[in-house]
């Protein structure tokens, strides 16, 4: 692997406007410029991953105690987060274990390695069987927060950042006291616009009573740095959306402005059909009748450009039908998988899978969206696996990864085993970020009952790239609900909303990466604040990581 300190320049730009609305124009000074070396325009990139996994000492083996019963959310929990927990500029990786196993945490050393230190921050959870851990800054002080789900009626942890490396379990005290038995997958954004950021869980198998809230959307009430959460899925008229359900079966929250009128809507992936998409109408959630949300089995969810329109579309993996030794049982005939739902630029979806054929994923879980040879298409990954239990459904045992390569008519190439992520474990999580600061996106994956791995993306030359990361006034440090055009001299306008993505128990690094194809030249860059403030950035230089500072209010 590469030296990151000697091959990596991560440049932040500060930028200190000092409007407090309405546009500006700065041309933000660059504290270290990287010189990368700019190959003929003719150069094709050629992409390929390597399983870095033991290079780097990831010993994390997600396992379930021998003596317990192998329930359902125990065979499809798991989950990772990465985020930059201590400030050093470095992305680091959470790792769930199991009711037999500890949770672990990889801090990165920014050269190549990783130490693991679960245990002096305080957040080695051991014999849970945990699920989905979040990293969000929820009190606003610039240091990112833990939330780690359960499944079974066990344990869930809201953990503070104690801002010296350390947390402190502040479950209790939080107020956050769910009563439904599988905290799954979680994440976090202004669904009220009152300035800080909000808690959005899924409960899948939670029964459905008039007596008791669905416990999904919690109302951040910190005051003064001392967290609290208040359940408003009421208040908000999700009780009404769910009538007629009898259970819950949501699995992953996404949130996005699909319908792009400056707040942010809830994607509801959620399995047996019942996928929502909840408007924000200011103080309700409103369920469209847009028949063409129509997935099955709704397990992971990807929401991003994908096809350069300046809106928001959303990818629901789901099964796909494979032929079984026992079909009497295990008879999938009729699944008929994976969702591209594209959005018509008012907020309402068409599916196009099948037509860019991407349908046929297997038994899928988490996904991503994300451009891994910075050609300016976004590509899809999503990892695979069922039947562990021997008896149901036990021909996916052997289901692999899917990597879906954007071809330049739009269309999709399944290219897992050609760039070497075609991975066959029991795949659950999935993260896509730029771990090493090398320019291009890496994958880290999190398996049930089985070892993690991380994929080291190793892209040739050819392509370039822009990463941005936004630092946001508090209580919404991070930003979330922004968005961010860059246009190039050359090439497609290309815009992204700055969320913490849920894939299923798993959470990306909140950051925006552009990929450049071989425009070489520098780009402007335009952010929409989530308050709505507009910045204009001009000459950006590329290939690096920028930062830009909100105007202060």
């Amino acid at each position: 692997m590469k030296n990151l300190k000697k091959q990596l320049s991560i440049v932040f730009l500060v930028v200190a406007l000092l409007s407090c609305g309405g546009s500006s124009e700065t041309t933000p000074s660059i504290v270290k410029a990287p010189s990368p070396a700019i190959p003929p325009v003719s150069t094709k990139p050629v992409l390929t991953f390597s399983n870095q996994t033991n290079a780097l000492n990831i010993k994390v083996n997600h396992s379930n105690a021998l003596q317990q019963f192998l329930t359902e959310p125990m065979l499809f929990s798991a989950g990772v987060a990465v985020a930059d927990y201590n400030n050093d500029g470095y992305l680091d990786m959470y790792f769930v274990a199991g009711s037999g196993g500890t949770n672990q945490l990889y801090q990165n050393q920014g050269d190549d390695t990783f130490i693991e230190v679960a245990s002096e921050a305080g957040i080695a959870i051991s014999g849970v069987k945990g699920s989905g851990p979040t990293f969000a800054d929820i009190d606003g002080d610039g240091w990112l927060d833990l939330f780690v789900g359960a499944v079974d009626d066990d344990q869930y942890y809201l953990f503070q950042n104690n801002r010296n490396g350390t947390f402190t379990d502040i479950t209790t005290s939080s107020g956050l006291l769910m009563t439904a038995a599988n905290s799954v997958s979680s994440t976090f954004g202004d669904i009220d616009n009152d300035g800080d950021i909000d808690m959005f869980i899924s409960h899948w198998g939670n029964p459905i009573a008039s007596d008791k809230s669905l416990g999904i959307v919690w109302r951040n009430d910190t005051h003064n740095y001392v967290i609290k959460f208040v359940d408003i899925s009421s208040e908000l008229g999700m009780d009404t959306l769910y009538q007629g359900q009898i259970v819950d079966t949501s699995f992953v929250p996404s949130l996005s402005d699909i319908d792009s009128d400056g707040d942010i809507d809830l994607l509801l992936v959620s399995d047996s059909g019942k996928s929502k998409v909840l408007r924000n109408d200011g103080n309700k959630l409103t369920r469209t009748n847009d028949i063409s949300v129509n997935d099955q089995f709704g397990m992971g969810s990807a929401v991003g450009d994908i096809d350069n329109d300046g809106d928001m579309d959303w990818y629901v993996t789901s099964i796909y039908a494979k032929a079984s030794n026992s079909q009497s049982s295990n008879n999938t005939t009729s699944y008929n998988g994976n969702r591209l739902y594209i959005n018509d630029g008012e907020g309402n979806f068409n599916n196009s899978a099948f037509v860019k054929r991407l349908d046929n994923g297997g038994w899928a879980w988490a996904a991503c969206f994300a451009d891994f040879d910075n050609d300016g298409l976004t590509d899809i990954f999503h990892v695979n696996g069922w039947g562990q239990s021997g008896l149901d459904f036990s021909q996916y045992q052997d289901d692999i990864s899917r990597f879906y390569l954007q071809q330049n008519d739009g269309s999709f190439k399944e290219s897992a085993a050609e760039v070497n992520v075609n991975e066959v474990k029991q795949g659950r999580g999935v993260i896509c970020n730029d771990i090493d600061r090398d320019g291009d996106i890496d994958i880290i994956t999190s398996n049930n009952d089985s070892n993690a791995s991380f994929f080291r993306n190793e892209l040739t030359t050819g392509h370039h790239y822009l990463t941005v990361q936004l630092q946001g006034n508090s209580p919404n440090t991070q930003a979330l609900g922004a968005k961010i055009q860059v246009t190039p001299s050359t090439g497609s306008v290309q815009i992204k909303e700055l969320r913490v993505d849920n894939n299923f128990v798993s959470t990306n690094a909140v950051e925006a990466h552009f990929g450049l194809g071989s425009q070489d030249l520098p780009v402007n860059i335009t952010i929409t604040w989530p308050n709505g403030v507009v910045t204009e950035h001009s000459a950006v230089a590329i290939d690096q990581l920028v930062r830009l500072q909100q105007p202060k209010q």
